[in-house]
């Protein structure tokens, strides 16, 4: 499908609430093996505040998988700024 013919899915405002292109792939749950934190000496997934998660999302629009959190798509931020009503001109 053409970026013109997607464009009208994409909903207006600053979040892709409700975007037919917005997609979670998965949830990568971080341990000892695969942790950047390497010096943390509690023992993981224990309590909120030492259980790491990456999400893995992708954008259909921008033809984009974001695998480490790079951008705010994880969090629902729309980076295509497609009908984004708080455009900052």
């Amino acid at each position: 499908m053409k970026k013109r013919a997607m464009k009208k899915w994409i909903p207006k405002g600053i979040y892709c609430d409700g975007c037919k292109w917005w997609h979670h792939i998965k949830t990568i749950k971080l341990n000892r093996n695969n942790c950047e934190y390497t010096e943390c000496q509690e023992v993981c997934w224990t309590k909120p505040k030492n259980s790491c998660k990456v999400d893995i999302v992708k954008c259909d629009y921008m033809n984009y998988i974001d695998k480490n959190e790079d951008t705010y798509l994880w969090d629902r931020c729309k980076e295509c700024e497609e009908h984004d009503s708080d455009k900052w001109y």
